[in-house]
């Protein structure tokens, strides 16, 4: 049996999500839906690795020295419609 095969048609936006990173994806014939960032740079690595550039799209971990709670944030997102 074969594998199904999904083709993304773009990277939408950056989302943070229980701290880790994700992209919404359009997937041709699909729905958005969120997919992990590892992933997505072991299976498009061009295509996610041009998005972070094109976006400017950083993330980092801050912490809160109240707490000592981590929480990932992205910097420097950027939208391709405020170019």
């Amino acid at each position: 049996m074969k594998p199904t095969t999904f083709n993304v048609s773009k990277l939408i936006k950056p989302v943070i999500k229980d701290n880790e990173d994700y992209y919404e994806v359009q997937w041709k014939g699909y729905r958005e839906h969120l997919e992990p960032r590892e992933n997505l740079l072991k299976d498009i690595p061009k295509m996610a690795n041009q998005f972070e550039k094109k976006n400017k799209i950083k993330s980092n971990d801050s912490k809160n020295k109240k707490t000592n709670k981590i929480t990932r944030r992205i910097y420097n997102w950027k939208k391709e419609e405020d170019e």
